[in-house]
């Protein structure tokens, strides 16, 4: 182990349980409960993957405390009834089976009220035996969580919810016993823990995730906070501090952070609970944090625990990958939020991973053999990341892979994307996808090598996995082919200059990503997109909801619902719904997507019977994601 994990490693008492180290999976929500919100043999299998890769607590999120109601349980673990418990049982005893505690999050939404007027919120005019109702509906799902052997709970009293609400000025305007001062606010969180101590004793832990500062005007700031721990401290076990609120779409970004802010973003609220007076209770902190930035936040006494779940979620391993000092090999999270976008949707999805082709699949995959029957030659075109996941994939089943990449080196397009200081999460991952392609024993690499039909029957393959990519996309539109129109990839590479005065066509991520790196560098930055800003978040809304904030910062010009006409004498000609005007430029950048490269698949589509096309060559729409899933269930076809 390196000396650096030391103190991560190292148990830690929670209530009577004894943690074997200092990591918690956070709690997510997977969507692989049934619509009734039953535990699913995928549930558990996702499961034993995280409890599998050495994490001293593993959560289940999102378990809502009222009874189930159809499909509107989101494919979430529903604790409001009986006939949770035996599949629950399954899952703690499967937690248990890798040495970890199993824990659940308790959650309730104050829901079924119209507001009756401005200002009043459902916590305001919520009746007594409302609010008793709810108190029995935790308790009782806590003793569900204890008979199901369980070994902890978490509250979630954070980001806008019930129980949060309660203890926020900006949503308790009561003027009852559970009003006003902070004792009062404070009330229902304390009669809550001691409804749930009356009925499991101290047979569960208690952890209770709060937000230190809700970051909207009017509510929760962290002095309060602290003043509110103190007050409930004696009763729960664990404190889990995270911050901001998720009923506002504007702050989602600052609770789930993107790679466009720093890891460990809500960190320091740990750090300032754990150090004020009159705190004893241990501290969890939670935020986009990796097992190098939780070792650093342990060792420097700023939480007794740290809590993550994408960390894991790109690699189920880590942690104990971390313990065993093969660090190198962590896949790393690029926080791209795919998972969220996912899971937290209108119309939720299973959970998946850009670049964990394995995530939410785990029940599928479990029965498939590592290694293949019958070895093979597997010819490999292209060293891009679907490219490099095939190779790893096909090599990790014993087949024999070859792979031609024409360039001097790996990683493809996603070469370019990483150039900005804000694109360093990715960065990391393409180290570590070159770096396990060309350490594999079955893969042998033939960098600067075009292929051709010639030199890859010379291979004679068994297979062929044709990973070629794209080419940029360039309309038909007068004046894209002038002297000061450039190809976005040709910015990211550096291989071009770019004036002062920057146009950029098309307000995707990338174009975004553009944009903010040349402002940040002085130049003057217009974006053109010819869907609305609000059709902007779809593909991607937490990213995009932070990108966004941060380009406005910036001063960035985004022309959203315009249309490029024509490009001529250092200016381009848009039109919108107020009609046409002229934006200069010195540089027009054209960032307007991509199109399979078919010319350069037919070459080699028909060379051998078995073909696999993959990646951005079969698809103007790819992602990091399809990419890394299509490479995966290639190289496991095979």
């Amino acid at each position: 182990m390196n000396s650096k994990y030391a103190k991560m490693f190292t148990p830690i008492k929670i209530g009577n349980m004894l943690v074997k180290n200092r990591i918690e999976t956070a709690p997510a929500a997977p969507r692989l409960a049934s619509p009734e919100g039953l535990v699913t043999p995928e549930l558990i299998e996702w499961t034993r993957a995280l409890a599998k890769g050495g994490a001293g607590i593993v959560t289940v999120g999102i378990s809502m405390v009222t009874p189930p109601f159809g499909h509107m349980n989101g494919f979430c673990v529903n604790i409001g009834d009986n006939n949770v418990v035996p599949g629950l049982a399954v899952l703690a005893d499967t937690v248990h089976r890798y040495g970890a505690k199993a824990s659940i999050e308790l959650a309730g939404f104050a829901m079924g009220h119209d507001l009756p007027e401005e200002g009043k919120s459902p916590i305001d005019i919520m009746s007594q035996e409302e609010i008793k109702n709810w108190i029995t509906l935790f308790a009782n799902a806590a003793e569900r969580a204890m008979k199901a052997g369980m070994d902890m709970v978490l509250i979630h009293g954070g980001h806008g919810i019930l129980v949060s609400n309660f203890f926020s000025p900006l949503f308790n305007h009561r003027t009852d016993q559970y009003g006003g001062s902070i004792e009062n606010r404070a009330r229902f969180a304390c009669e809550l823990f001691d409804a749930i101590r009356s009925k499991v004793g101290h047979k569960l832990a208690i952890e209770f995730r709060l937000s230190a500062a809700e970051l909207v005007p009017g509510g929760v700031e962290l002095d309060e906070t602290i003043a509110f721990i103190k007050i409930i401290q004696d009763k729960i076990d664990l404190v889990h501090v995270s911050a901001g609120m998720l009923l506002d779409d504007e702050m989602v970004p600052i609770t789930t952070q993107p790679t466009y802010l720093k890891r460990g973003y809500n960190a320091h609220y740990a750090a300032s609970i754990k150090k004020a007076a009159g705190i004893h209770i241990p501290i969890t902190t939670v935020g986009s944090i990796d097992l190098d930035l939780a070792a650093e936040i342990i060792e420097n006494n700023e939480a007794d625990m740290c809590a993550m779940i994408r960390t894991v979620i790109a690699d189920p391993s880590s942690v104990n990958k971390a313990r065993t000092g093969n660090e190198a090999k962590i896949r790393p999270c690029i926080r791209c939020v795919l998972c969220l976008n996912r899971t937290h949707g209108m119309e939720p999805l299973r959970v998946a991973c850009a670049v964990n082709p394995q995530a939410g699949r785990e029940c599928e995959l479990k029965d498939i053999n590592k290694l293949a029957d019958q070895k093979k030659k597997v010819v490999i075109i292209g060293g891009g990341p679907a490219g490099m996941e095939a190779a790893r994939t096909a090599g990790d089943r014993g087949h024999e892979v070859i792979l031609f990449e024409k360039s001097d080196c790996l990683g493809g397009t996603l070469r370019l994307a990483v150039a900005p200081d804000f694109k360093a999460d990715l960065k990391n991952y393409l180290a570590w996808t070159i770096r396990m392609t060309s350490q594999h024993p079955n893969v042998s690499l033939r960098l600067s090598t075009a292929a051709t039909p010639e030199n890859i029957m010379a291979e004679s393959p068994d297979a062929l996995i044709i990973a070629v990519g794209a080419e940029s996309n360039i309309p038909a539109i007068p004046g894209l082919d002038g002297s000061d129109v450039v190809w976005v990839g040709d910015v990211e590479s550096g291989s071009v200059e770019v004036g002062h005065n920057v146009v950029i066509a098309g307000g995707g991520l990338t174009g975004c990503e553009t944009a903010l790196d040349l402002a940040r560098k002085g130049k003057n930055v217009t974006i053109v997109e010819m869907v609305s800003e609000k059709k902007m978040l779809d593909p991607s809304p937490i990213p995009m909801t932070a990108m966004l904030q941060l380009l406005k910062k910036e001063n960035v010009t985004i022309l959203a619902s315009h249309q490029l006409i024509k490009a001529v004498d250092h200016a381009v000609l848009v039109e919108g719904s107020d009609g046409q005007k002229e934006v200069d430029f010195d540089t027009l950048i054209l960032s307007l997507g991509v199109k399979p490269n078919l010319l350069e698949v037919s070459k080699f589509a028909n060379l051998v019977d078995t073909v696999f096309c993959i990646g951005d060559c079969t698809t103007s729409q790819g992602t990091l994601y399809t990419a890394t899933t299509a490479g995966y269930n290639a190289g496991l076809d095979i």
